[in-house]
């Protein structure tokens, strides 16, 4: 498999109406260039708004995945996602006509055939990928949903469903590799239960919805009355009685395509992350809004390892600054660079750095002689200096800037801090807007806090 970024050769176009808002539109795909990514782009309002295809801009979860800047909005976008995944590409615009992509059948595969149409093509850059280092987990009690995401040298996913008391009851499936993804998994359409879709409608969505573009499975007894209600409220023409288990007998492509299309909406809904994943999802009773907060999560992990590469982390090695990296980031030299290591960065929301207290600090000889105890304030500084990555990785150019700290608020030290100790720093950011910061710091001994403060500081351009 190339590891080269790719887009497709020529503009295609595909038209249709929209899944849920019923909207005739045309979706237009456009070759773009490397390091571009995947932006939806709405040529029906003024100005022709762009939206990303991150998971940052996700504004509604209404029975599919909605992206949104300003008044800019677009439905469902995780099936042509999907067919952008499975085809293994990198960079694309995506014009649109109106706010939500056609139909088409329901599945991802006729977007595929558009692409194809195009021709896929290398570029010259290579791929980034997000290389998952750690076991990630995601949990919501309250709907029995769990998913959890592992080291994989390749994209693989695991999905269940669990539908109990219905006719669809529990289903499993595997992908192993995107590689398998086209034929295994993009022609899975869309579907409901005949019990849902009144309600659904009710809600304002599948307004575009037919047997041509969704799966109904029936779940409940139709008689004639049923059946009148049925073609007048969906518009539905020709016949609907059914032998089996699917309204209109329309054969199913998989003998598991409900469970194969949830691993679809998986693999659409995680480009949303914004780089190809080498990670195994593991999905139980997931949906549109679990999938995107796993995305929100690899998003995170993604943000982090980017930092790393562009400063010479060590990312995949337990750490992700080692001291040397520290130096490049903050105008620090010893004796006064008291950060060691930098364990974790989130950025723009959490860092966790480490020092560890030698007997050998240059502090030692006059502070307590005979009884070595490191200053607090050296303690608020070793914190602030952590705060100082987290701060300087939240801004543009940052070898050009210092971290000035203008306040501080609740400092208390709880313990002392002596030769032998590693204290762990967690800086947590509270606030930053227009250059000014507010974060939390804590500072432990192994499970001890020995000290806590807020502190306010200033990133300001660097003289010299």
């Amino acid at each position: 498999m190339s590891d080269k970024q790719r887009t497709i050769a020529a503009a295609i176009s595909v038209s249709g109406i929209g899944l849920h808002t019923g909207k005739p539109v045309s979706m237009t795909c456009k070759p773009a260039p490397v390091g571009h990514g995947i932006v939806f782009v709405r040529t029906d309002l003024p100005g022709s708004p762009p939206i990303p295809a991150l998971v940052d801009h996700v504004i509604e979860i209404a029975r599919g995945t909605v992206l949104g800047i300003g008044s800019a909005r677009i439905h469902t976008v995780e099936h042509v996602l999907a067919a952008v995944a499975g085809l293994r590409i990198d960079n694309l615009i995506i014009e649109l006509t109106d706010e939500e992509p056609p139909a088409m059948d329901g599945s991802a595969f006729p977007f595929i055939e558009a692409m194809r149409k195009a021709e896929v093509v290398e570029q010259e850059a290579d791929r980034i990928y997000l290389e998952l280092e750690k076991t990630l987990t995601y949990h919501d009690d309250k709907n029995a949903i769990d998913i959890v995401m592992v080291p994989s040298s390749e994209f693989r996913i695991t999905y269940m469903i669990d539908y109990p008391n219905t006719l669809l009851g529990t289903q499993y499936t595997s992908m192993y590799s995107i590689c398998e993804f086209i034929e295994e998994f993009s022609k899975a359409r869309t579907f409901c239960l005949l019990s849902e879709m009144q309600s659904l409608k009710e809600r304002g969505l599948i307004k575009g919805g037919s047997l041509e573009n969704a799966v109904v499975f029936v779940d409940q007894k139709l008689d004639e009355s049923s059946y009148a209600e049925l073609k007048s409220a969906f518009g539905f023409s020709g016949e609907l009685r059914h032998s089996g288990n699917v309204l209109g007998d329309i054969a199913l492509r998989y003998p598991n395509e409900p469970v194969r299309h949830k691993a679809l909406d998986l693999v659409g809904d995680l480009v949303l992350v914004g780089a190809p994943l080498k990670c195994h999802v593991l999905a139980a009773r997931a949906g549109h809004a679990s999938h995107v907060e796993v995305a929100k999560m690899l998003r995170r992990v993604l943000e982090a390892q980017k930092v790393a590469r562009k400063f010479g982390g060590k990312s995949g090695q337990g750490y992700v600054f080692d001291s040397e990296a520290i130096e490049r980031l903050l105008p620090h030299k010893y004796p006064m660079l008291l950060v060691d290591r930098i364990l974790e960065l989130v950025p723009n929301e959490r860092v966790v750095g480490i020092k560890n207290v030698t007997r050998n600090e240059p502090f030692f000889n006059g502070h307590f002689p005979g009884h070595p105890v490191m200053p607090g304030v050296l303690i608020v500084e070793a914190m602030g200096q952590t705060g100082g990555v987290l701060l300087l990785n939240s801004v543009e150019k940052p070898e050009t800037k210092v971290v000035y700290f203008t306040g501080l608020e609740n400092v208390k030290f709880r313990k002392p801090v002596t030769p032998g100790d590693q204290i762990r720093f967690t800086v947590e950011m509270l606030l930053f807007r227009r250059g000014i910061c507010k974060m939390k710091g804590t500072a432990h001994v192994d499970e001890t806090l020995v000290a806590e403060a807020e502190m306010t500081a200033a990133v300001i351009d660097r003289q010299g």
